[in-house]
């Protein structure tokens, strides 16, 4: 079962560009929308200052030009923090005060609507930088279907009927193990050490009994799939998997950058858990297929 799990694993990373690629659509739909919202900010910031400062001999060329340089002055080795600290309300205040502090001398009557524009910016640029979180998670969530789809129909492929049938017996056992973890717990509160326990054991347990049902039912015995020494082996190469896994994207962040790790980093974690769900089915294939052969 170890074997076939780590094969199953290996043969289906050909479908990293899958997730990869709806992850980028997320990200791309999301920066369509952002980047018109940041350009159409600005320039309303930029109009409101300039009507704040109508009475004032300020030189808008010169603050222009103090502001890109505050930009170009942040760290932007480390985007994330960069972008942060750009959007925040206080490091945008202080900015604009120094650079119109030389034309105009005292903040103090500017303070009140200058704030309200920045206010206004901000929660503009996080709406923005909200709506592209939303289309990355989406793209995530649709790579997961998808790589799931396909890891499936690349290792173990289900008839209509027999789909209904494994969601039947999960949701049935899956409801059972919580109900039965619920109880415990009720009953005694330091059964939550135990349970977790029983629950990867459990796990295995159901998804063989799944895999026997689905593929298994009259070609082999339901002891010969539906074991305690099956049970340990399919949570050994769920772990080793798990292991797997965060090793690659543990050298991804060590030879590129944070970035880049986690994100081929998801769409492997993706995999791995399409293949988990699946490695029981798999065997239960697979050893129905030896028993055919012989």
């Amino acid at each position: 079962m170890i074997g076939q799990g780590l094969k199953n694993y290996l043969k289906n990373l050909k479908f990293i560009f899958n997730p990869l690629g709806t992850i980028a659509l997320g990200f791309v739909i999301g920066l369509s929308l952002l980047i018109p919202l940041v350009v159409g900010a600005i320039n309303t910031m930029v109009e409101s200052v300039k009507e704040i400062f109508t009475n004032a001999n300020v030189d808008f060329v010169a603050v222009k030009d103090s502001l890109i340089k505050a930009f170009q002055t942040l760290n932007w080795n480390e985007p994330m923090e960069a972008v942060k600290l750009m959007l925040s309300r206080d490091w945008l205040m202080q900015t604009l005060q120094i650079c119109l502090t030389s034309f105009v001398g005292s903040m103090d009557v500017y303070t009140v609507p200058l704030t309200e524009v920045i206010n206004t910016f901000c929660n503009t640029l996080i709406g923005g930088f909200v709506g592209l979180v939303i289309f990355v998670i989406l793209g995530v969530i649709g790579g997961y279907f998808l790589v799931k789809c396909l890891v499936r129909r690349n290792s173990a492929k289900r008839t209509f009927k027999k789909y209904i049938l494994a969601n039947l017996i999960d949701n049935l056992l899956s409801f059972l193990l919580i109900f039965i973890c619920v109880w415990l717990y009720t009953v005694w509160k330091y059964s939550v050490f135990i349970t977790s326990i029983i629950i990867f054991i459990l796990f295995g347990f159901i998804a063989l009994i799944e895999g026997y049902f689905v593929h298994g039912n009259g070609e082999v015995k339901f002891i010969e799939v539906v074991n305690f020494k099956n049970i340990i082996k399919l949570f050994a190469v769920d772990l080793i998997i798990l292991a797997i896994t965060a090793l690659f994207v543990g050298v991804l962040i060590a030879i590129t950058n944070i970035l880049v790790g986690i994100f081929v980093g998801i769409a492997l974690v993706q995999i791995a858990f399409a293949v988990l769900d699946l490695n029981a089915e798999t065997y239960v294939i697979s050893l129905v297929g030896k028993k055919l052969d012989c």
